[in-house]
């Protein structure tokens, strides 16, 4: 089949999947719209765009730890793109475009796979751990007791200890990773930025715009995000996140606004989406001297710096 069917049958089934998650609640979705500013809805989806921008800087840094330096721009384009398969029903889809499109870069598949995994990693140990920490500071209401919360916070800090990682992921992938704490420090302050822009993108669609509510609908994001990973046959945790989102605040907003606000991050989340991948993507060109490669990008001995590729155990999955 030729790439560019390949690409059109994606993004159809992309675009069909996005519509399906919102269907039969396009109503609720438009009386939500109504209720923000047009500007405070822009400004929560740049937000949000620059929360996703920090996160595609820690999935290049985490290839990188791995050995394989891409490009920013093709990192980007490879991480946005592939980031659509999120919203398909399977949670392989993002993973699979990623592989094909990283392979342009000279990524091996397995590589390419355990770099996703432990990119989801990061998300589940950073969100368990703000959300931990909130609800354990009374931030947040959850059910259960608040010191169980706080200890599941600092069980998430022992997987960014650099000795752990590379224990762990050093068999998966078939390669070693070089990563020591000044690697994590900037992870986990990469992600730090991230989390901080959904929160602050999703204060501007309440009209109580209290700094008191912003550790709730951070705690609530957070948790909803780990519900939503968990349950993997959710597509982008369709379901699961808004459920677990609004329980957490609903004591603190009403049900009303806590399922407005959440039918309105899941909106504008997927508008950020969708901008970044279209703004990132860059199609493969022929080459005089040989197959096609990303928007032209050099070929791949241009692209890692010398050096820096190690030699794999077994680069099949």
């Amino acid at each position: 089949m030729r790439p560019w069917l390949v690409r059109a049958a994606f993004l159809a089934v992309v675009v069909g999947c996005m519509a399906w998650s919102l269907d039969g609640r396009w109503d609720e979705v438009a009386r939500a719209v109504r209720r923000v500013h047009p500007l405070a809805l822009a400004a929560a989806v740049l937000l949000t765009g620059g929360g996703l921008l920090a996160t595609s800087v820690v999935w290049r840094r985490t290839l990188a730890a791995f050995g394989h330096a891409v490009p920013r721009r093709e990192a980007r384009s490879v991480f946005f793109v592939s980031q659509l398969g999120k919203y398909v029903p399977g949670a392989v889809w993002a993973i699979g475009v990623q592989a094909r499109l990283a392979a342009r870069h000279a990524v091996p598949v397995r590589v390419t796979v355990t770099t996703a995994l432990t990119f989801t990693g990061i998300h589940l140990l950073t969100a368990g751990l703000l959300g931990g920490a909130l609800v354990a500071a009374g931030a947040a209401p959850a059910p259960g007791p608040r010191w169980l919360w706080g200890l599941g916070a600092l069980a998430c800090v022992g997987g960014f200890v650099p000795v752990v990682n590379r224990r762990l992921l050093r068999r998966a992938a078939g390669t070693d990773l070089v990563v020591g704490w000044r690697d994590s420090l900037a992870v986990v302050g990469l992600m730090t930025v991230a989390w901080a822009c959904y929160a602050a993108a999703l204060l501007l669609l309440v009209e109580d715009r209290s700094p008191a509510l912003l550790g709730a609908l951070a705690g609530a994001f957070a948790l909803g995000y780990v519900a939503g990973v968990l349950v993997v046959v959710a597509p982008a945790g369709l379901g699961a996140r808004e459920a677990t989102f609004v329980a957490v605040l609903a004591p603190v907003t009403g049900l009303p606004v806590a399922t407005a606000i959440a039918l309105l991050a899941r909106l504008v989340h997927t508008v950020a989406d969708v901008v970044l991948a279209a703004v990132s993507w860059r199609p493969e060109r022929a080459t005089a001297d040989g197959p096609a490669t990303a928007g032209g990008a050099a070929r791949p001995e241009l692209s890692v710096p010398a050096g820096t590729v190690r030699s794999h155990d077994d680069d099949r999955l």
